[in-house]
């Protein structure tokens, strides 16, 4: 694993020490990884909304470091870009399982390429009544998502896909030695996918679902205004 990614391990040993709880007690395997699944998607998704307040002038810059936020989120989400192509034979691209968010949708006909303008289903169905002029063509394709699929109108229109697939769920592996869970990093490990500067997050987040579970409100307190005091700061 790239050393820049958060460790599994390290996250999990820290979220026991200082949960007071080396021995499995509070927080099993099995718990920790369910955490660690939601504190992975809820600060990845939390990237996303922060970007998108950024460019739309909401959130407003605090000193003049600041713009280099919006260019480190930019950087942290774009590892996760992928990109498909549709045939226009096909009536419907079907999206992978991974797929988070659409980022563009590209139109491509006899060598000409354009964006694919993305409406909901019942828009589509409106611009297909409204008349011919307003019809979509080669050279003005719209497109919509529905059941995870991308149908683009007109059906023969080739398209090249990107989206922002998922982080893969992190999974601490382990053996029972004396009764004791041991890490043992194999073929089903999976690290977190953010970068190593977000443990620190991914341990108050576990430990404030921790705190919750096990009906320790003051645990669940201290990691939630610690999650919360590192966020502000980041935005300072």
């Amino acid at each position: 694993m790239a050393e820049r990614f958060a460790n599994i391990d390290t996250v999990y040993q820290t979220v026991l020490a200082l949960a007071n709880k080396e021995q499995r007690g509070y927080i099993t395997p099995q718990e920790f990884n369910l955490y660690a699944i939601r504190a992975q998607m809820e600060i990845f998704e939390q990237y996303f909304y922060d970007l998108d307040q950024f460019r739309r002038g909401i959130m407003k810059f605090q000193t003049d470091y600041a713009p280099s936020i919006q260019s480190d989120l930019e950087n942290k989400i774009s590892k996760f870009l992928k990109e498909t192509s549709g045939s226009g034979a096909n009536v419907s691209n079907p999206l992978a399982d991974d797929h988070y968010k659409i980022s563009s949708v590209v139109g491509v006909k006899e060598g000409y390429r354009c964006d694919v303008e993305m409406v909901n289903k019942d828009e589509a169905t409106k611009i297909i009544n409204s008349g011919y002029l307003t019809r979509p063509t080669s050279k003005r394709p719209i497109g919509y998502l529905f059941n995870n699929n991308i149908y683009i109108l007109p059906a023969n229109t080739d398209t090249i896909i990107s989206y922002y697939r998922r982080p893969n769920k992190p999974n601490w592996t382990y053996i029972v030695v004396n009764e004791k869970a041991i890490f043992n990093e194999n073929l089903s490990t999976q690290h977190f996918e953010l970068d190593k500067s977000e443990e620190t997050k991914l341990i108050l987040k576990i430990l404030g679902y921790a705190g919750v579970a096990i009906k320790d409100l003051p645990l669940a307190q201290a990691a939630a205004q610690a999650d919360n005091n590192i966020a502000i700061q980041q935005k300072r």
